[in-house]
């Protein structure tokens, strides 16, 4: 009989809403750790977008400057750069409003003020329900949501940075393998190369970045996608730069710059930085100086300073990260003038004289996917990550059972003994140095017992001729968040007639012939019972079920 025959009842509506809530709380059941290395992760990306928009405006300061000295020359390089410019300002700001509509509808908020808010000072950061509904929407391939749009604007936006290269007033040596070789441009579009058949909802572009992933997780995703697109954007408009002859052009401005390889450091590691000048002289290189400090007044150096190796105009500086916390330096570039004497010119960013950047102490990322327990018999997802390192440089092991890589920062763990288990993580660095970067215990249970059902009962009265209309008992794994199928294998029905109890066995889960006539003999108000009720699951172990008791009616 099918479901429209059968409406919910007031209190199966109950028990359904108890269920997803409890399934909410299971899959929330993160890790407040988990979610400030979210925070830790995405104030990085959005620290490394700052310095990539900077970058890029450099390019489009040096664009000006050349069409300046040269307009016929330069025009069509510059048109075609500026037009980079507003197509990825355009997809940017789709990108952030989007962001600020998540958190905004999440955390119940104006948009306006959602724009202004910083990650960490979210409350609902564990909130994945609001976020998968808003971005990923009802369909099992994601295209009722959010995303589905985004990954079409990123789409578009690709194709178009495409257009303006391919544009023939355009010269670019070996314009076409150029242009090949760019590829997607690094904006990740593209479904999951490897597929689950096991469960397709996650085969797609839009489900495996945004299904059932907390708020944290969701705003770093999209600082991600940000950064991509600065990459691309930085990427079309130097090979628009590069294409130009600089020999042609003079400069008329200068300022100091930083670029960092990231404002998010390893203990250990060593923290890598380009200061330059915007425009400076090919014959002659700068001086650059480092000093702890900078004296607003005097305008100098201040602490133990240190003059940098300056090649090509760029100096690049490198800092061994041994101490933790925030870190900070200053810096003057000093450019030859005509005349013989230098011209100082202090590094400035963000209006100030001081720059900061953050070590942290080595700390993987592992996150169970779908619980925070891992289960005997079944494959557990993991996602395992490190900030600073790419998902190749990571390596991870278990202390009991086997973890596999699935591909990027997925894994699956299979476990066999109830207890408890341990992930390690490392990390090989620049150096191909290979260096622990901790790990995390995990609870080992058992799967738990389904719960046996015919017509959705599990007890209570029933109509006998919906009772007689069921082909059989089926094992429902209630409350549990894997797809996971036990089959029945066995049952006893026991009916009492005329005084007196008779029972018949089946080997299946289905009901046999002699068993569905002892329920067409059992009058009204009698009792039929399904027991000894014997499931087999994907391990091959049997499980023995409860009983079910119905009273006909």
């Amino acid at each position: 009989m099918s479901a429209a025959n059968c409406p919910e009842t007031p209190r199966q509506k109950m028990i359904g809403m108890m269920y997803l809530f409890l399934t909410a709380m299971l899959a929330l059941n993160v890790s407040r750790s988990i979610l400030n290395a979210f925070v830790v992760v995405n104030h990085s990306l959005e620290a490394t977008n700052e310095a990539f928009g900077e970058k890029n405006e450099y390019a489009y300061n040096d664009f000006a400057n050349k069409k300046a000295n040269n307009p016929e020359k330069v025009k069509a390089y510059y048109e075609a750069a500026m037009k980079v410019k507003e197509l990825s300002e355009g997809i940017e700001k789709y990108l952030l409003d989007l962001k600020a509509k998540v958190i905004a509808e999440t955390e119940k908020i104006p948009v306006e003020q959602a724009k202004k808010m910083k990650l960490k000072d979210i409350d609902a950061k564990d909130n994945f329900d609001i976020p998968t509904y808003i971005l990923v929407g009802e369909k099992e391939d994601g295209s009722g949501g959010e995303a589905r749009k985004l990954r079409n604007k990123l789409k578009e936006y690709k194709e178009n940075l495409r257009k303006v290269l391919e544009d023939p007033k355009i010269q670019i040596p070996f314009k076409e393998k150029e242009i090949k070789s760019l590829g997607d441009f690094g904006v990740d579009t593209d479904d999951p190369k490897e597929k689950d058949p096991d469960h397709p909802e996650e085969n797609h572009w839009e489900t495996s970045k945004f299904e059932h992933t907390p708020l944290a997780a969701v705003v770093t995703m999209m600082s991600q996608i940000q950064n991509q697109i600065r990459n691309a954007e930085a990427t079309v408009v130097n090979l628009l730069l590069n294409s130009i002859s600089a020999n042609d052009f003079k400069f008329d401005t200068l300022a100091a710059k930083v670029i960092p390889n990231s404002n998010y450091i390893i203990q250990g590691d060593k923290y890598k930085a380009d200061l330059f000048v915007a425009a400076f002289s090919t014959t002659e290189n700068p001086k650059i100086l480092v000093g702890e400090g900078y004296d607003t007044v005097k305008n100098v150096l201040t602490g133990k300073i240190d003059s940098i190796p300056v090649e090509k105009g760029v100096g690049r500086l490198v800092r061994d990260a041994t101490a933790t916390g925030t870190q900070k330096y200053a810096a003057i570039i000093k450019v030859k003038k005509p005349d013989g004497t230098y011209k100082d010119y202090p590094l400035i960013v963000n209006g100030k004289h001081i720059i900061e950047y953050t070590v942290a102490k080595p700390s993987a990322v592992i996150s169970p996917t779908k619980m925070n327990v891992l289960y005997i018999g079944v494959d557990n997802p993991i996602d395992i990550s490190v900030a600073g390192f790419s998902a190749d440089k990571i390596s991870a092991g278990i202390s009991s059972g086997s973890l596999s890589r699935k591909g990027g920062s997925s894994y699956i763990a299979r476990v066999r003994r109830a207890g408890k288990c341990r992930i390690s993580v490392s990390a090989t660095d620049d150096n191909g140095n290979k260096r622990s970067m901790g790990s995390q215990e995990f609870r080992v249970k058992r799967v738990p017992d389904p719960v046996a059902k015919i017509a959705n009962h599990k007890g209570g009265k029933i109509k006998k001729n919906i009772l007689l209309s069921q082909a059989g008992i089926k094992a429902d794994m209630e409350n549990f968040d894997f797809d996971l199928k036990f089959r029945v294998v066995g049952f006893t029905v026991s009916v009492t007639i005329g005084g007196f109890e008779k029972s018949k066995n089946s080997g299946s889960y289905r009901l046999t012939g002699e068993q569905i006539n002892l329920i067409r003999k059992a009058k009204k108000g009698s009792r039929v019972t399904f027991e000894n009720i014997r499931a087999k699951g994907p391990d091959g172990s049997i499980r023995k079920l409860n009983s079910i008791s119905l009273k006909l009616k």
